[in-house]
């Protein structure tokens, strides 16, 4: 199947720049089921080292490991970003938008008129005081618009410090989870340098998951426009590590299977990764055979990280990428104008 073949399938469920009632969701959604394979000994934990993030899948009673969906959701963010600042390097011209987010109240425009644009995830900060999140995002580029910020006077002027207002992520994760246990504990050296060392201290142990094992994962994305769609696969088939210590430890490769759009979702990644696992379904190509089999029966068209490839051009200055600046600043225009008609409702009952 071509790449306007499924993207004409799920046209259905996206919306358009300039369609009215954006901000607003439709219930319609874009359902994608693709795979994670390990191609090194990976970290999955929340915790220090000898924690893995392990689920029961309900009916093989098999324990196996999982990706849960906020590192997936992080690291697809991040990966957005990366692509982001890569065509704004690219020479892009991104003026015309931040100057129409400078207009609308995003203090960050401001900034990026002098500096260029720039949107960052930061940890939570505490100053004088006060709790302060998100102080790197702006709150109007298209990863804030997707994936969701939290808007206060700091970001938003028109917050007026009378209201805070979330942009809601309009994509949801499954955990991934994995065919097959195949986890093994580990233990390491930290390394000195150096004529002189200690003991006590020097030697850890940390469970990995085994190369070759691969996780059956599952998106769904609401009220996305095409751009925007695009821009979230290219996210995610471009993923190149996950989990604790990536740079060392995390190298994956995703690969995009199905995709569908309906107004209920027909599957969940839990589901899937239980089937295969009671087939005892271990090998990736059996895994991806068996997978594409039985979303061709659920209605869902095949999709490939090559499709996505060839349609996204992150250095192409008219492509994708700049219709999804102007999807993104389309989207917090029609939330500003929501907000103003808000805030003026609610002096008129003042009144």
């Amino acid at each position: 199947m071509s790449s306007i073949e499924w993207i004409e399938a799920v046209k259905p469920c996206l919306r358009e720049i300039g369609e009215e009632g954006r901000v607003f969701p439709k219930g319609k959604r874009v359902e994608v089921v693709f795979t994670v394979k390990a191609e090194n000994f990976l970290l999955l934990r929340t915790e220090g080292p000898g924690d893995i993030n392990e689920a029961t899948l309900p009916e093989s009673g098999i324990d196996v490991p999982v990706i849960q969906p906020q590192k997936l959701m992080a690291v697809v963010r991040r990966r957005l970003l990366q692509a982001l600042r890569a065509y704004r390097d690219s020479g892009a011209d991104l003026r015309e938008f931040i100057e129409k987010a400078k207009k609308l109240g995003f203090k960050k425009a401001e900034e990026h008129l002098e500096k260029g644009w720039n949107c960052t995830i930061q940890p939570p900060l505490a100053q004088s005081g006060e709790k302060m999140t998100d102080v790197g995002m702006d709150g109007y580029c298209p990863a804030c618009t997707i994936f969701g910020a939290a808007l206060t006077e700091a970001q938003y002027k028109e917050a007026g410090g009378e209201m805070s207002i979330g942009i809601k992520t309009r994509v949801h994760f499954d955990p991934a989870f994995a065919t097959t246990r195949k986890i093994l504990p580990e233990t390491h050296n930290k390394v000195s340098e150096g004529t002189l060392s200690t003991t006590g201290g020097a030697l850890y142990t940390d469970i990995h998951v085994m190369p070759g094992t691969v996780f059956i994962g599952r998106v769904t994305m609401h009220d996305l426009t095409l751009p925007e769609l695009l821009a979230v696969l290219y996210s995610l088939a471009t993923i190149e590590e996950i989990g604790g210590r990536a740079g060392v430890y995390g190298t994956v490769k995703v690969n995009l299977l199905g995709i569908r759009c309906g107004d209920l979702s027909v599957t969940s990644a839990l589901d899937l990764a239980d089937n295969l696992a009671k087939e005892g379904a271990e090998k990736p190509s059996v895994v991806v055979d068996k997978l594409e089999d039985f979303l061709k029966k659920q209605g869902f068209k095949p999709i490939s990280n090559s499709d996505v490839l060839s349609l996204v051009k992150v250095n192409d200055k008219e492509g994708v990428f700049k219709e999804l600046w102007r999807s993104s600043i389309d989207y917090v225009e029609q939330m500003h104008n929501w907000v103003l008609s808000l805030k003026s409702g609610k002096k008129a009952r003042r009144k």
